[in-house]
């Protein structure tokens, strides 16, 4: 199938459904082309797999989404000025619909390994038709009935109304027979002015039959038993020896698609016929020496046989030469003489034309390509400064106000570097720059892996928080779990210099409400506010090396939501401004793995890890690459549990590829919840201070 059906088609969708929703109707039908050539072959299959795509997109029948895409057809030729053709294609819409088949061969030269289907119309009335249709493709009745439709309303202005008689299948073809309803009012005057015409020259013009056979050089008559009585002057010069053979046995019928019998060519007259040489396993340069004719078929009452007025199909000049041909050998009056002569300066113009066109496709795509990576970049750069979900809404035109949202259950982490200041003052500020770098590579390493999102850092502070900007009734947990794998990556930090032997940090938590938003035209950043803020603050400063600090309100979310699963011990409680205090605990240990988070609570690394193969990622886990996935699968398979990746392929092989909803949080976190009585874990580091 050529490209020219496949462009409809990707054509519509995108029109009629928008990019996103061709972006998924490609995944599903496993497509990876973003253009189609209009001259270059394609699988058959290839237009099914878009439309049964489309369904299970967007949800309409598979039917009606055929008949859709076949009204627009005549618009869509407007792009390679077709549509011109069709306007000349007949005075009248029945004879529109007989010189489909000449319209598909005038194709050929364009499209030359083309597989069109036949078209053949009978019992005409004042109320309509009957047309056959023949095709080896199936499945595209209802393509071809919106066809109908809508080039009997654009070119006729006529309404025609469809009634399927029968479906038939026979020689490999799918031959379906419609009855076409529609006002013929050009039936009875056609008919009453040609049977005058017709009469009249019979009585005022009598020709010879040479003249007859010198008018028409290519002209073949055959009897009732399919015998050539007698051919042209054109044949004769070429196929002499063909007199009295059976023409079924010299020439294959190529179109229409019906047997070669009498019976069957007498019920075709005034259709248009093509006739090929019989020329069974011979090879494509063997075929070019072999005639192709196109032309009609009359009936001779006084000879009582049947004349085939023919010409040559030549698609180029050396084919004509091969063949045996020469322009003398066609009719003066026959415009095939300038046809043929014209056919190799248009061929060249046209193949010209389709390379600039496919030149052109290639630059787009290639552009195309260079648009997407420049775009990662951007939106990566983009949302290490903001989380994504506010990005996205800023870019969509939202005010930095409009993004402002209160979050009334928020766990914040702040950490903080132990006598950072006096190791400042032995080092140069390259080499702080560098200790900095170190540590904060490392930590954000970390909060990846927890689902946590890091707000800011400030000389050697480091904030995180969990719950904003992604809800989650897990903060406290999360923070916790990020807390305690901050304090065993210091403890791994030794030796890292002969001025720095080893780090401390202190780490401070606490629970509670915030308002978030964007703050700042110049280097925008998205910060916290609250009370919350403050007493977090405090519990790192309160705090004391390599130990969490957690504040009362912290201990009593996690016993409520999972008694037992944190070991704590309590300390003294500390004044928070004018004699306010609050009770404090430190975190001991923890029992059983951290919980894994789901993709959608990380929003710190959506797309920090993509890279330029992970085009298609969003359809499966919006936001998320697949990258990120497969980690998280590592993870979770080291506690004995199914990755995402593995509980996505198996839902999308139960739906038969057709679901993009992104992993179940509830099935990640069940599992997690059986899975965290299995042993405890201590969290202090073995070089930790008590």
């Amino acid at each position: 199938m050529y490209g020219l059906i496949i462009d409809h088609i990707a054509t519509y969708i995108k029109e009629k459904y928008g990019e996103s929703t061709w972006a998924e109707v490609k995944f599903v039908s496993g497509v990876t082309e973003d253009t189609f050539q209009m001259d270059k072959k394609f699988s058959e299959g290839l237009s099914h797999k878009l439309i049964w795509g489309c369904h299970d997109v967007t949800g309409d029948p598979v039917d009606e989404l055929m008949n859709n895409i076949g009204t627009s057809f005549y618009k869509f030729l407007t792009k390679y000025e077709f549509n011109k053709v069709l306007r000349v294609l007949g005075r009248t819409f029945p004879q529109f619909l007989n010189g489909l088949d000449n319209l598909h061969e005038y194709l050929r030269f364009t499209f030359p390994k083309l597989k069109p289907p036949s078209f053949y119309c009978e019992h005409e009335s004042r109320t309509g038709l009957t047309l056959h249709y023949r095709s080896k493709r199936r499945g595209f009745l209802h393509y071809v009935q919106g066809q109908i439709r809508n080039i009997a309303e654009e070119l006729f202005q006529t309404e025609v109304v469809i009634e399927l008689l029968d479906i038939e299948h026979d020689m490999n073809l799918e031959h379906i027979i419609m009855r076409l309803h529609f006002n013929n009012l050009d039936f009875n005057r056609q008919g009453t002015a040609y049977r005058n015409l017709n009469d009249s020259i019979l009585e005022k013009v009598k020709i010879t039959s040479d003249i007859f056979f010198d008018i028409f050089p290519f002209i073949i008559v055959f009897n009732r038993g399919m015998r050539i009585r007698n051919i042209g002057i054109g044949l004769l010069r070429v196929m002499a020896g063909i007199v009295g053979k059976k023409i079924n046995k010299t020439f294959l019928l190529m179109r229409p698609f019906i047997r070669f019998r009498w019976e069957e060519v007498h019920v075709y007259l005034d259709g248009y016929l093509c006739l090929t040489e019989e020329r069974h396993r011979m090879g494509d340069v063997e075929r070019e020496k072999f005639l192709s004719l196109k032309g009609q078929m009359f009936y001779m009452e006084e000879w009582e046989s049947i004349c085939y007025v023919g010409i040559p199909v030549m698609s180029h000049l050396p084919q004509m030469y091969k063949s045996g041909l020469f322009i003398n050998d066609f009719a003066l009056h026959d415009s095939s003489r300038d046809l043929v002569l014209a056919s190799t300066q248009q061929a060249a113009e046209l193949k010209l034309l389709l390379h600039q066109e496919a030149q052109k496709s290639r630059n787009m795509r290639e552009n195309m390509n260079r648009l997407k990576k420049e775009r990662r970049r951007t939106d990566k750069l983009l949302y290490q400064m903001l989380p994504k979900s506010v990005a996205n809404l800023l870019r969509n035109g939202e005010s930095a106000v409009a993004c402002c949202e209160r979050f009334d259950s928020v766990t914040i982490l702040f950490t903080d570097i132990v006598e950072f200041t006096k190791m400042c003052s032995s080092l140069t500020p390259l080499e702080v720059i560098e200790f900095l770098q170190v540590i904060y590579t490392n930590f954000d390493k970390i909060i990846d892996v927890h689902g946590v999102y890091k707000v800011e850092t400030i000389g050697d502070a480091y904030m995180v928080v969990s719950g904003a900007p992604t809800k989650t009734e897990h903060d406290a947990e999360f923070i916790l779990d990020c807390a305690s794998q901050f304090l065993v990556e210091a403890g791994k930090m030794v030796n890292m210099s002969a001025k720095i032997p080893k780090i401390d940090i202190r780490a401070g938590v606490h629970s509670g409400s915030v308002v978030a938003g964007v703050v700042g035209l110049s280097m925008p950043r998205y910060c916290l506010f609250g009370e919350t803020v403050f007493v977090a603050n405090k519990m790192e400063q309160n705090s004391v090396p390599m130990k969490v600090l957690v504040s009362e309100t912290t201990h009593n979310k996690i016993e409520e939501s999972d008694p037992g699963l944190y070991q704590f011990e309590m300390r003294e409680e500390i004044e928070i401004r004018d004699e306010q205090t609050i009770q404090t605990f430190f975190v001991v240990s923890r029992h059983g793995p951290p919980r894994v988070p789901s993709p959608r609570n990380c929003e710190s690394r959506q797309d920090d890890s993509r890279n330029e193969e992970d085009d298609d990622d969003d359809l499966i886990f919006p936001g998320v690459s697949r990258r990120l996935i497969t980690q998280l699968g590592h993870d979770l398979q080291k506690a004995g549990r199914k990755s995402p990746t593995s509980e996505a392929e198996d839902e999308l092989k139960k739906k038969g590829q057709l679901s993009f909803t992104p992993v179940s949080d509830t099935g990640i976190e069940r599992h997690s919840r059986n899975s965290n009585r299995t042993h405890s874990q201590d969290i202090t580091p073995r070089n930790s201070l008590t």
